[in-house]
């Protein structure tokens, strides 16, 4: 096995966010089962043990955390270049959408007025599709990734056009769309040692290594990762 040149890591951040909106648990340490990691816990895993000398890292990180995430993303040997953000949508974003355009044909005339019809519908707001999160001053509708780089990774784009936004449902707590992988793999085709650390599945093509992964079930990525060393 050879060192991994694509990254994408998720952590199970401690940090105190026992806000809550009903009865419902919703800190860090509830989600992760008691299986958080602080920034210094995070900062000494032996991620630049298993980087290629040519390698990008994208580094989910919360609103709150920026400054602990660029101290991580240095600590695995890594310069941050740019961001990646999810903004969460609902389960059916288009339904507002959709009511709105069949109240316009509703009170207009379309085959007569269809100019008036798009400009009705043309006074729909976006922002309606937002998912509407929790949040102590805005509610938190999106979040970031980190995207640093080590080396000379630059030669090795072969795909411009892929956007550094993405908007996908939210399916739970810390679980995040495939959509940033998906346009990693298409910028850097190259990059085929893929790694994805704290994973909640499998996915074709990387190494997922995460206690809630079905193929490293229960084993915890520090461990991981000193199994990856041993493989190299």
């Amino acid at each position: 096995m050879t060192k991994f040149n694509l990254i994408v890591c998720d952590p199970p951040y401690i940090f105190g966010d026992n806000l809550r909106m009903s009865d419902t648990k919703r800190g860090a340490l509830d989600q992760y089962n008691g299986n958080g990691l602080t920034v210094d816990q995070l900062k000494s895993l032996k991620v630049p043990d298993i980087t290629a000398n040519d390698a990008v890292l994208a580094l989910w990180v919360p609103s709150s955390f920026l400054q602990q995430g660029l101290e991580i993303m240095s600590a695995y040997g890594f310069v941050q270049k740019q961001t990646f953000i999810w903004v969460k949508i609902k389960l059916d974003p288009w339904k507002e959408l959709k009511k709105f355009i069949n109240d316009a044909f509703d009170e207009i005339n379309p085959y007569l007025f269809m100019d008036d019809v798009i400009n009705h519908i043309a006074e729909f707001n976006i922002n309606n599709i937002l998912n509407f999160g929790l949040g102590r001053i805005f509610r938190q509708t999106h979040e970031i990734a980190l995207v640093g780089v080590r080396g000379k990774v630059y030669p090795h784009v072969k795909n411009k056009s892929q956007r550094s936004v993405l908007f996908d449902i939210n399916k739970g707590h810390s679980t995040k769309p495939e959509g940033l992988q998906d346009r990693l793999e298409l910028i850097f085709p190259d990059f085929t040692d893929r790694l994805e650390l704290f994973a909640r599945r499998d996915r074709p093509g990387w190494v997922c290594c995460g206690n809630e992964c079905q193929s490293t079930l229960n084993e915890m990525v520090v461990d991981s990762i000193e199994r990856l060393k041993a493989e190299l």
